[in-house]
């Protein structure tokens, strides 16, 4: 038994397909399938049933998998240790943030930490909640960066910042007074479509159910990201919520029609997530920081907020 064995097992698990496993390996589908058989010979248990499409993995395969998931980020973080005592940041960092903060937040602070570590390759991607959880899990991704709570048992989150939201009013209706949610026009309010958080923290914020939302219009749109959901509301003359951060974004002009919430303001808590296993502690801490001096100017401190859960 070797530790490639244990990779190739893992990497059959997280893709579950031969094929793809290999590539991700970087062997031949003969090679990985091989040195699986091997294993499975050696410790008398067989621990995929390859009858399946996809293939799945019999029940004293899961116990196998559970101990293999533990001695392979055991090793990793092995590695990890030995890198940060010898000053060595070196590997890759892959990073998945939601839609709703990535055009805002990470031109913050994603050069500077890129700069701080020359050595290890960053890739990022947009993605929603369920899908950076999903990523995780499968170890396809490093590190989260979306709303919190998730209070998944496998997760660790680092809270970073609590962001307010906003009240984007294009109406001709709008006031210069702060605003109670109760008190929106919510026949005129446009929201991101299924899947995205903040649809969920805006129906939240208002106590909206899809039956609340009526509208004397023709016209109905649900948008995927928040650069049309804010163009599409300036269009037509309507209401929607956004991020604190997203103000940032606006022209001049377009800033007129940003209004804030009554306490207590409704904001979500930004953090960070993890896998228990995750093993760059070091570059872990280091982005937490990286991120919360990047805001610490921007973002007004409230102590009246009221945290809207993103699930």
């Amino acid at each position: 038994m070797n530790i490639q064995q244990y990779q190739y097992v893992l990497a059959v698990v997280h893709s579950k397909n031969f094929a793809l496993a290999a590539e991700k390996c970087f062997v031949t589908q003969s090679t990985l399938s091989t040195m699986i058989n091997k294993f499975e010979k050696e410790i008398g248990v067989k621990i995929f049933d390859r009858k399946t499409k996809p293939v799945t993995i019999t029940k004293e395969g899961e116990k196998i998998i559970q101990r293999l998931e533990i001695i392979v980020n055991e090793i990793d973080l092995l590695t990890n240790v030995v890198q940060e005592i010898k000053g060595d940041m070196v590997g890759s960092l892959k990073i998945g943030v939601i839609p709703t903060l990535a055009p805002y937040l990470l031109p913050l602070f994603i050069t500077d930490f890129a700069d701080r570590f020359p050595n290890v390759s960053i890739s990022v991607k947009e993605l929603n909640t369920s899908d950076i959880q999903d990523q995780i899990l499968k170890r396809n991704l490093d590190i989260g960066i979306l709303a919190l709570p998730l209070n998944h048992k496998e997760l660790l989150e680092y809270p970073l910042f609590e962001e307010p939201f906003l009240i984007y009013d294009c109406t001709d209706e709008r006031v210069d007074n702060k605003v109670a949610p109760e008190d929106l026009n919510f026949s005129k309010i446009f929201l991101l479509e299924d899947g995205h958080c903040l649809r969920t923290q805006v129906y939240d914020i208002c106590e909206l159910s899809e039956q609340c939302i009526k509208t004397t219009s023709n016209f109905r749109m649900e948008s995927g990201s928040m650069e049309s959901l804010i163009r599409i509301t300036e269009s037509r003359k309507g209401i929607t919520i956004v991020p604190f951060l997203a103000k940032s974004m606006l022209k001049h002009e377009a800033a007129t029609c940003i209004n804030e919430f009554k306490d207590p303001v409704p904001a979500r808590s930004v953090g960070l997530v993890t896998h228990h296993f995750f093993a760059k502690k070091v570059l872990c801490e280091a982005l937490v920081k990286q991120i919360q001096d990047s805001v610490a100017s921007i973002i007004p401190s409230k102590n009246n907020a009221k945290i809207i859960s993103p699930i």
